[in-house]
């Protein structure tokens, strides 16, 4: 059980080190973001809509970051090549990583790993002009 504040909302706190592994884990996408979901349960909140996407996570900084590198992006772009994962899928795992403070991919690769992270995040994301 979590201990809640006076507002219904979890305490801030650290990542355990198994919320940590889950995190790790989801960054190399080793599991889902379903799994990731159950294994951290209150402590990060999400919506990945169609039209918008919010998350809150009621951690605090991980300290280091969970590390994120360019190796990993391009193993989750092969996996949606051969059909492993879909779209939505790839969209969803790119969107908890630019969210998510506990990722982390500062580095000489930095600028390139955003843009990417970017990009696969906008792919299931349509414009309100285009849903109005």
């Amino acid at each position: 059980m979590i201990p809640k504040t006076d507002n219904d909302t979890p305490n801030r706190r650290a990542p355990t080190r198994n919320e940590r592994k889950a995190l790790e884990k989801f960054a190399r996408l080793e599991i889902s973001l379903e799994e990731l979901k159950r294994r951290l349960g209150e402590m990060l909140a999400f919506n990945f809509g169609k039209e918008e996407r919010r998350l809150t996570s009621y951690f605090l900084l991980a300290q280091p970051g969970v590390r994120v590198e360019k190796k990993y992006i391009q193993a989750a772009m092969g996996k949606h090549a051969r059909g492993e994962i879909s779209t939505e899928q790839l969209a969803d795992w790119a969107t908890m990583l630019l969210l998510n403070d506990a990722y982390d991919w500062q580095g000489p690769e930095e600028e390139e790993i955003a843009a990417w992270l970017n990009d696969i995040s906008m792919l299931t994301l349509k414009a309100k002009s285009e849903s109005e």
